[in-house]
């Protein structure tokens, strides 16, 4: 036997010719993709894209919030205050820029977020007249805002007159 070059020989050195026939099958290259694992992988994206989509940009759940074992998860109707580490918004509305916040070192009112939460509390009066407007916010803020900038915040919704503040965490 003749010393040859290693190499692929499983269907070559075999002498039946449907065995050599069969061996050299190319497969097509049009690649035939059956329709409706794709249908259903398009309607999975489709689902999935609709479900993640907010229409109003509100960040429902800041990430990078603190983590919390013990709390209250009543729910009350409240204006929701989010701080992230560029803007502080009230319900999905921007009402200030944090980096402004944290360059003026003094402790003053945030005078956007006071008008927005006293007209609030004002259109609650208007619309439900004779019970008492809440005096509760929830306030979400990330764990990368410096604490100046969350100070602000606080004493400005204390300056509006709400005296209830609760804090969003993430349950551990």
């Amino acid at each position: 036997m003749a010393i040859r070059a290693p190499g692929a020989r499983l269907l070559r050195d075999v002498p039946f010719r449907f065995i050599e026939a069969r061996g050299r099958e190319k497969r097509s290259v049009d690649a035939q993709i059956t329709l409706v694992p794709f249908i259903d992988f398009l309607l999975t994206v489709v689902v999935f894209l609709l479900m993640s989509f907010s229409s109003s940009g509100e960040i429902t759940v800041l990430p990078g919030l603190p983590d919390a074992e013990h709390g209250a998860t009543d729910a009350t109707i409240a204006p929701v205050i989010a701080i992230d580490a560029d803007q502080v918004t009230i319900d999905g509305r921007r009402v200030a820029d944090t980096r402004a916040l944290l360059a003026d070192a003094r402790l003053a009112r945030v005078e956007p977020l006071v008008r927005d939460l006293e007209v609030q509390r004002d259109n609650w009066q208007v619309l439900h007249p004779g019970q008492e407007a809440p005096t509760d916010v929830v306030v979400q803020v990330s764990r990368e805002v410096d604490f100046r900038a969350v100070r602000k915040v606080l004493f400005s919704v204390t300056q509006a007159g709400y005296a209830g503040v609760g804090l969003a965490v993430r349950p551990r």
